[in-house]
């Protein structure tokens, strides 16, 4: 179980999956029936400059094509996932697993192309091979594991794409693209939870919706467990002198620890802004008994991300009705850990360079894969 691992340090991993005829990955692995039982090779350690720089011209280097194995693609991404978890992050309970799509069409390819290559052994049909690719997405974290993974689908709306969105109403084209890309969508904390499809007839809006929605401020403090029953205010105040302040009240269920009662000041919000149960990951990496360790995300303050200067932030807890005590003893909790594996899965199809085959979009998209790169190594510092 999760609970069993033990957090990694300065774990930065990831890998590229190029497609358009059939995805080409950057690791070498089994592409049958038996690919997570054979052995695969490492990712990149994106904490080596070598790695670094050999992940960006790996994904430079995508084939080009005149199909889309998009579906294929996201298959093979999901198991490197598992594999990944279970034989290089070691089950570590704080790593975080992202797959990034980049595409300008629609499958038209994957079912054919896998059982070429044996993946499957029968016939599949399109409709067939979606509900497969969410299956796989399923359970790459396993039945215990509460890691967070999550897939960002993008779609540059190309000539093709173009063609089509012409020709029908909006409402009938966001049905279409829900009906492809539907599938390719998927958060481990539920459905309700995964990233919309992100889809423009630019990479400039794209990477501008991308770092919206992916960039969002967590905390992490921690609060004597002997102060449970207690009323707990923390204050915090941003680089441009914004005071937020929290209540809450710290109870005790069973083994568990909660925050219940949370009150924000000042229009601030959290993601999880009714009940925080404690993350006793953190209180086992920090090999601490006497505090209870907890997360809030998506910060945000009059709806702009809200990050909090760590030595301005204070906690204190209720004496009687009314009266705060300031706990001296309060120190932040540092983390100096980047737990994170990721996939990028760029699409290399020819169509990206438009009828007149001039168009550079493929260069653009390429761009944004690195980028995200980039984007990734900024949410952890």
């Amino acid at each position: 179980m999760a609970s069993c691992g033990t957090p990694n340090k300065l774990f930065f991993r990831g890998d590229v999956i190029g497609f358009s005829n059939t995805p080409v990955t950057s690791y070498q692995a089994n592409r049958g029936l038996l690919m997570n039982i054979q052995h695969q090779s490492d990712p990149y350690d994106l904490m080596q400059d070598q790695d670094l720089k050999a992940m960006r011209s790996q994904i430079k280097a995508t084939p080009r094509g005149d199909n889309t194995t998009s579906y294929y693609a996201m298959e093979l991404a999901a198991k490197r996932v598992k594999w990944i978890r279970r034989k290089v992050a070691k089950n570590d309970p704080q790593t975080k697993y992202y797959i990034f799509l980049l595409t300008d069409g629609l499958d038209n390819a994957s079912p054919q192309v896998a059982k070429n290559e044996k993946r499957i052994l029968f016939n599949r049909t399109p409709e067939q091979y979606k509900k497969r690719v969410q299956r796989k997405l399923k359970q790459a974290m396993g039945l215990f594991h509460k890691n967070l993974f999550e897939v960002y689908p993008m779609l540059y709306e190309g000539d093709d794409i173009k063609d089509l969105k012409r020709n029908v109403s909006q409402d009938k084209y966001e049905e279409m693209l829900s009906l492809y890309m539907d599938c390719l969508r998927f958060s481990s904390q539920g459905r309700e939870s995964a990233p919309e499809l992100i889809h423009a007839e630019d990479f400039g809006e794209i990477a501008k919706k991308l770092n919206k929605k992916f960039h969002t401020a967590s905390y992490t403090f921690r609060i004597p467990k002997s102060y449970c029953g207690k009323r707990i205010r923390m204050t915090f105040e941003n680089d441009k002198k914004q005071v937020v302040t929290l209540e809450a009240e710290l109870q005790k269920v069973l083994t568990s620890y909660y925050l219940t009662d949370i009150k924000l000041s000042n229009g601030a919000t959290i993601a999880n802004n009714i009940k925080i149960q404690a993350d006793k990951s953190f209180e086992e990496s920090q090999n601490d008994k006497i505090n209870a360790y907890f997360v809030i995300d998506d910060f945000e303050l009059n709806g702009n991300t809200y990050f909090p200067v760590p030595k301005k932030v204070k906690q204190e807890y209720e004496v009687s009705s009314g009266i705060w005590q300031i706990n001296s003893e309060y120190r932040e909790v540092v983390l100096s850990a980047i737990d994170t594996y990721f996939v990028v899965v760029i699409d290399g199809s020819k169509s990206l360079d438009g009828k007149s085959g001039t168009q550079k979009n493929f260069e653009k998209e390429t761009k944004l894969a690195t980028d995200i790169i980039d984007i990734l190594s900024k949410k952890k510092k």
